[in-house]
């Protein structure tokens, strides 16, 4: 490894920028399907984004090295990190 401080900041930062669109998509399902249409739907629907988003990012975070795990003992490939 080069630079693996670097390496863990991408990952990092480019772990966000999936998790951020998913949770916003989630939060409006979520929202539609609750039928909170009503007259503060907007509020409603970042409050939920606002509560969603810490949680599913330490989930992504701490799982994510597990399922490569997984993966790469499924198709005995070596794992990168």
């Amino acid at each position: 490894m080069v630079n693996s401080k670097k390496d863990r900041r991408y990952r990092i930062i480019s772990t966000f920028f999936v998790v951020l669109p998913t949770t916003f998509v989630m939060s409006v399902l979520s929202s539609i399907t609750d039928g909170v249409l009503a007259e503060n739907w907007i509020g409603e629907l970042f409050k939920s984004w606002f509560f969603s988003l810490p949680i599913v990012y330490a989930c992504v975070l701490l799982l994510l090295p597990v399922a490569n795990k997984i993966t790469s003992k499924i198709f005995n490939r070596k794992v990168d990190s």
